[in-house]
């Protein structure tokens, strides 16, 4: 049995400058990733839109750099302070998590990479087993999203083993397939043994708060789904059905709105 080690080290500059290009060019639906961009660097806000993606990246740079050099100290103290809230967790967590979801971490796994910088969202990698954070994270809210994105990782190991035939491109956003696997977090870790492992409520997009099937909340009726006594394989499964054919009905709702 092998049971990976989550490990926090501060973001190179170029990591952190490349985040942040991405992140001021993506505008997917519920993520509103170029919005927090702007909140977290308000120096990007006022680009001319008539510049080139090149000279963009030129004034990204300059931002982020300064940035950078400025609150480098800081970065590095938050990797002490990372590491040593998460570590009390890390073994009895992630070996729970294997015995919860029946599937293996993977053998050649030995350490988790957690990236810490200066950005106003946190990505993560599922083929690197790896993501991104920021400082001045609250210490409820670092174990919250080192249960919730090390989830991801192992959620998905058990896909591919059970939906073999899953195209890799629907692991990310705005798939079905990712929908659900940031829903049942809610589900999985606000319900024992995790709620009693850790100090924080659970709470996924909030979006996913405001589905209604009928008078019931979505959300509500997944959660009966995974407190029922039944394998976790019944659970995904049954849960997956739900959810698509929930989002399957609000999507033909959508485009009649539209006609």
């Amino acid at each position: 049995m092998n049971i990976p080690k989550l490990q926090f080290r501060k973001m190179t500059l170029k990591e952190n400058v490349d985040t942040i290009k991405w992140a001021y060019y993506e505008d997917i639906g519920i993520l509103g990733v170029h919005d927090f961009t702007i909140q977290y660097f308000p120096q990007l806000a006022n680009i001319d839109k008539n510049l080139s993606q090149k000279e963009v990246y030129k004034i990204i740079e300059k931002v982020v750099k300064e940035d950078y050099e400025k609150y480098e100290k800081r970065i590095e103290q938050e990797v002490i302070r990372y590491n040593n809230l998460w570590k009390k967790y890390n073994d009895v967590y992630f070996h729970t998590l294997e015995n919860y979801l029946c599937v293996n971490w993977p053998k050649d796994l030995n350490t988790i990479d957690a990236k810490v910088g200066l950005i106003p969202v946190f990505p993560r990698y599922l083929d690197s087993f790896s993501f991104s954070i920021s400082t001045g994270v609250e210490d409820w809210k670092l174990i919250e999203t080192c249960a919730h994105e090390t989830l991801h990782f192992l959620w998905f190991e058990k896909w591919k083993k059970m939906y073999p035939e899953t195209p890799r491109r629907e692991y990310d956003s705005p798939f079905i397939t990712w929908q659900y696997s940031e829903m049942v977090t809610d589900p999985i870790l606000n319900n024992k043994p995790f709620s009693d492992m850790f100090p924080f409520q659970e709470y996924g997009y909030d979006s996913f708060y405001n589905m209604y099937d009928g008078k019931i909340l979505v959300m509500d009726n997944l959660r009966k789904i995974y407190s029922e006594d039944i394998k976790i394989e019944n659970k995904i499964n049954k849960g997956f059905e739900y959810i698509s054919k929930v989002l399957e009905k609000e999507s033909k709702i959508n485009d009649q709105k539209c006609l």
